[in-house]
């Protein structure tokens, strides 16, 4: 089910007039009355949502104060359960085709989905594009930008965010990419 962009506007306003580190079983209410799939145990502190994307968020995830998902119709932001998304964190499904003969470089605008693993952590500051995967308790960077998939238990940094380490979950070992 897609978010609804009239609900949205309203809703925005109404969670960013909240306390940031209180009421998140209000702000799941608001989101999931704007058609968003909340898990149990969402917490979002000031949040602003654009466009009529699918979101769905799993248990036990954590949205941090200022994150913006933007998304483009029929296309999909899923994150798992048991996330860190931090502050200032961008999530954004649209772009367009490139259009060197038309009137301008931007052409015709599409959506690509963003799927976020179980466990991961996104720290402050990342834009995260359309097309990418992040595996599972991967760790975004702060201030990277990650423009292609990232594979589990994986570290990666910068812009565009390329791998700098990598965990071996079984055997607990960090080893650099």
């Amino acid at each position: 089910m897609s978010l609804k962009p009239g609900r949205l506007y309203i809703i925005n306003k109404m969670i960013r007039s909240l306390p940031p580190t209180r009421m998140f079983d209000l702000k799941r209410k608001l989101l999931a009355f704007a058609g968003a799939d909340l898990g149990t145990n969402v917490r979002m502190m000031g949040l602003k949502i654009l466009g009529p994307f699918d979101l769905h968020v799993g248990d036990n995830t954590f949205i941090g104060e200022d994150t913006f998902l933007v998304g483009a119709i029929d296309s999909t932001i899923r994150i798992g359960k048991d996330c860190d998304i931090s502050s200032k964190v961008t999530l954004v499904t649209g772009t367009h085709e490139l259009d060197p003969d038309g009137e301008k470089m931007a052409g015709e605008g599409f959506g690509k989905d963003i799927v976020i693993g179980n466990g991961v952590w996104v720290g402050i500051g990342a834009t995260i594009l359309g097309g990418v995967t992040i595996g599972n308790r991967a760790i975004i960077g702060a201030g990277s930008v990650v423009t292609r998939d990232v594979p589990d238990y994986s570290v990666v940094a910068g812009n565009p965010a390329k791998i700098i380490k990598k965990y071996d979950n079984v055997l607990k070992i960090w080893e650099k990419a």
